[in-house]
């Protein structure tokens, strides 16, 4: 009698099995990531080196994830620069608000009583607030020219008026830092730090002026000296 070799489970080719495996098998492996962390991947990319000189192949490399993942998660580049600049404004407004805010400094939320917190308000009044907050972002600037430039203001110089959505979202951005200037100015005045006289939206939005560009010129490459002096005269006006 012939033995059926077919019949010995071990003789038998693999292709005899490949209809009775898993059906997952046969389909590729989806890498997976954490959105959040490619997302700040992008910002860091889209910061350095712009909109239109960044591409998709760098991306994805950046971002340490499949291409169709990118496209699956965030969209095509544009619907993730946008979901970038979101990401941006919350980060640096926080950033903004916390440097200006009365419990950035210590003695202030150790402080127990209503008497010792009202002495140590005036510190974080205009303009010491603002000269701290100006102070703390010329170091920025000077630690790393190629991400000191705000990225707001690089996208309003870089993309302009050729996509109206993308000015939106930049000039709603300047909107809200100068409402926040506006807040520390008003409660200068009322602490009598500054004349009640004074213009104080005129001088937020100079403020905003001075604080984007110092950015700018620091990535054009001014000098120490030329940032210093830019930033003393810019303050000169409050203090």
């Amino acid at each position: 009698m012939v033995q059926n070799v077919y019949c010995h489970p071990v003789a038998r080719p693999r292709a005899y099995y490949a209809h009775l495996e898993p059906e997952s098998r046969s389909m590729p492996r989806v890498k997976e990531f954490d959105p959040k962390a490619a997302l700040e991947r992008a910002l860091d990319l889209f910061w350095r080196r712009g909109y239109e000189a960044t591409s998709l192949r760098e991306l994805v490399e950046h971002m340490e994830i499949p291409r169709q993942s990118l496209y699956d998660t965030f969209g095509d580049k544009r619907s993730l620069f946008l979901k970038v600049l979101a990401r941006y404004e919350e980060q640096a407004l926080e950033g903004t608000v916390k440097l200006l805010e009365l419990d950035a400094i210590p003695s202030y939320r150790l402080a127990t009583d209503a008497d010792a917190k009202a002495r140590t308000a005036k510190f974080m009044r205009s303009p010491v607030a603002l000269r701290g907050f100006f102070e703390t972002y010329l170091h920025e600037v000077l630690l790393d020219a190629s991400r000191g430039s705000c990225l707001m203001a690089n996208t309003a110089l870089e993309v302009g008026e050729e996509d109206p959505e993308i000015q939106a979202v930049v000039r709603a951005y300047f909107q809200r830092v100068e409402d926040t200037f506006f807040a520390v100015l008003t409660a200068g005045v009322e602490a009598g730090e500054l004349k009640p006289s004074r213009d104080l939206r005129a001088l937020a939005r100079h403020l905003v002026n001075a604080y984007y560009g110092l950015g700018i010129m620091s990535r054009s490459g001014a000098s120490r000296l030329a940032l210093r002096q830019m930033l003393d005269v810019a303050l000169s006006v409050i203090e």
